[in-house]
């Protein structure tokens, strides 16, 4: 972001008087949330462009930090008074004041570093001596300076030229996310801030939901070719499988002139007394087998066709269902990009999330999540090793898990519930005999860059089951 922009929306947020109530973070996104105060500070890092704005929008689920904790425990009920700009480069600094438990005021600085490639959120007592950084960095990897607890802040050294420029408002951003001034487009915007807001929000994370959506396209497509490539060779196989018929009459009659086969043969033509007439039928043979193994060869054929029909048939039809499942996921794709804005007061717990629970007693406790982010959140962050999993095999459904807070076995009538209960948070809800497997959290993963909601597991067992609804599950665990 160019520094003359920067500088606006400082010069338009000077003088403060707020008190912070804590940070938290959403990938490269970070909030500064203040008590008794609707609006938040929002830290943009993303390497598209740099820079902040105060919002009020709940559209990202900021959620608490650990590598956040020394940041959080010297700035939580501090004042922010002040926010300045570096004269030489993209840095902004917040001037934070805060009276310790010895009745003594401590001065904080927040500088905010935001250098394209370099962003950094650094935490420095008044003398500059660095508390906490959110990237540390040593000589090893930067020669000029360091930025490690308890070195001197010291501001980069780049060639970076402050040019201070007059900003020609209405301003607007392209498609590309290039600023326009004296902008003739229907979206622009006179305040800086409003115009912040809306760069991050409608320009640099919509164009990445769109390019995580291609993402995911593009491995469900790629998904659909092996599975079609896969089906292609089935289809061969059942059809070499279904003339063993065929084999088994080669195979005798073969058998039935064992004497006129020889060793070094291409091919053998013979009178085919199978069909009316005795038409004659030409056998391919091996020049490297002799008589017996050639016979061999056709039973071997005829024998592995009958057998493998009815298997091969079966997962034509299992492959056939995963294509059509994954077309199914690449419609759902948009559903599960469409970020809901959220009003009220955000809640700041993982465990307020609003899922659907079900309290069965002091060491069991059924949750349920309602859309793919949920069902991330909640089975790889929520979930302790512990507890149970569980999902329908085939059909695409929420993920419920089984809170096992007191480490015991797994009882047969909640494991049924459970899977029960999958069963009806799926597109088998009208289904009956559902397949649901289940295992503990410790076996499931979430593979890198994989789709929103998607895991992969191992060690399940599975369980046919007909769905429950909450309501006659809630009613079952009162009778038990």
């Amino acid at each position: 972001m160019k520094y003359k922009y920067l500088a606006e929306w400082v010069n338009n947020y000077k003088n403060l008087n707020i008190i912070v109530k804590e940070i938290k973070r959403f990938e490269d996104q970070f909030a500064i949330f203040f008590q008794k105060e609707s609006q938040f500070l929002q830290i943009n890092l993303s390497s598209e462009d740099s820079f902040c704005f105060f919002t009020e929008s709940r559209k990202l689920p900021f959620l608490p930090d650990k590598r956040l904790m020394i940041f959080n425990n010297h700035l939580s009920k501090a004042k922010l008074e002040k926010i300045d700009i570096s004269e030489k480069d993209r840095i902004i600094m917040l001037e934070f004041s805060k009276v310790d438990i010895y009745n003594q005021k401590q001065n904080y600085l927040l500088i905010i570093e935001l250098i394209n490639r370099f962003q950094n959120l650094i935490l420095t007592k008044s003398d500059n001596v660095i508390i906490d950084c959110w990237k540390k960095i040593s000589f090893a990897e930067n020669k000029q300076r360091q930025i490690l607890p308890g070195a001197k802040y010291m501001i980069p050294d780049s060639e970076y030229k402050n040019i201070m420029e007059e900003i020609h408002f209405p301003i607007a951003f392209d498609s590309n996310l290039k600023i326009i001034e004296n902008s003739q487009k229907e979206d622009n915007y006179n305040q800086i801030n409003l115009f912040f807001k809306h760069l991050y929000y409608d320009g640099i994370l919509k164009r990445r939901n769109e390019k995580q959506k291609q993402k995911q396209i593009n491995h469900f497509e790629k998904q659909i070719r092996k599975k079609l490539k896969k089906l292609k060779k089935l289809e061969i196989e059942l059809a070499d499988a279904e003339e063993e018929n065929i084999w088994k009459q080669k195979a005798e009659l073969l058998k039935s002139s064992f004497d006129k086969i020889k060793k070094g043969m291409n091919s053998i033509k013979l009178k085919n007394y199978f069909l009316d007439g005795f038409p004659e039928i030409e056998i391919d043979l091996f020049s490297e087998k002799n008589a017996q193994q050639n016979i061999n060869y056709y039973f071997k054929k005829y024998k592995k066709g009958k057998n493998c029909k009815e298997i091969i048939a079966r997962q034509i039809t299992k492959t056939e269902d995963e294509i059509e499942i994954i077309k199914r996921e690449i419609q759902k794709i948009d559903e599960d990009f469409i970020i809901e804005e959220k009003s009220g007061t955000e809640k700041t717990k993982r465990e307020e999330i609003k899922y659907k629970k079900l309290k069965v007693d002091g060491n069991w406790e059924i949750i349920i999540g309602r859309t793919s982010r949920e069902n991330d959140l909640l089975t790889t962050r929520f979930a302790k090793p512990h507890d149970w999993w569980f999902h329908t095999r085939i059909f695409r459904g929420t993920h419920v898990i089984l809170r096992n807070l007191a480490k015991k076995e797994l009882p047969e009538n909640l494991k049924i519930i459970c899977c029960r209960l999958a069963a009806y948070f799926s597109k088998a809800k009208k289904s009956s005999n559902v397949p649901v497997d289940y295992t503990q959290i410790r076996f499931v993963r979430k593979p890198k860059g994989s789709p929103t909601g998607y895991v992969v597991y191992t060690n399940q067992k599975t369980l046919f089951v007909d769905p429950l609804s909450m309501r006659e599950a809630s009613e079952i665990i009162r009778s038990l």
